[in-house]
């Protein structure tokens, strides 16, 4: 796959990411908490498109024969594609547990393991590791999002949710 065009791809997932939790903190206005936490998230998945997109930028400055390419993308992208389309239409009239559900679900995808390989790839990384970039660049919106479902989900779904997020935080 063309490095641009997957590029182009992730930028929208982040994008439509950010749409998702836009729809949660409007539909949870009422609740300061939640509107807070869904709000800080969608500005978390804006920054990871920035991100990419001043990669893309870079590499559309690139002679072509120096223009990155990639592989083994694409079926996870697509899946992305699929989850978050159907994540963005369910989030319109999730109740609070639904929404965690999905949020859970959504964070414990491919999406950030794409994002950080993406991130780690490029010349704007600024951390030598994988993991820690992961780290640093999901860290803090993963544990926001976990001390809020703990408090607030009693779900089996939402719990079981917690517990695979939260493996893959350690």
């Amino acid at each position: 796959m063309d490095m641009l065009d997957l590029l182009g791809r992730c930028i929208g997932l982040e994008r439509n990411a950010a749409e998702f939790y836009e729809i949660l903190a409007r539909r949870f206005a009422g609740d300061a908490e939640l509107a807070r936490l869904w709000s800080t998230m969608a500005g978390e998945e804006r920054e990871h498109a920035r991100k990419l997109a001043t990669w893309r930028e870079l590499i559309v400055a690139e002679p072509l024969e120096h223009r990155p390419r990639a592989s083994g993308f694409e079926p996870d992208v697509v899946e992305l594609e699929r989850m978050l389309e159907e994540s963005r239409a369910a989030a319109a009239t999730a109740d609070e547990e639904g929404a965690f559900a999905l949020a859970l679900a959504l964070e414990g995808s491919e999406i950030n393991t794409i994002y950080t390989t993406l991130l780690e790839a490029s010349p704007i990384a600024r951390f030598p590791d994988f993991q820690e970039t992961m780290k640093r660049e999901t860290a803090e919106h993963h544990g926001a999002l976990l001390e809020a479902a703990r408090r607030r989900c009693t779900s089996d779904r939402a719990r079981l949710r917690m517990g695979l997020l939260a493996v893959r935080e350690d």
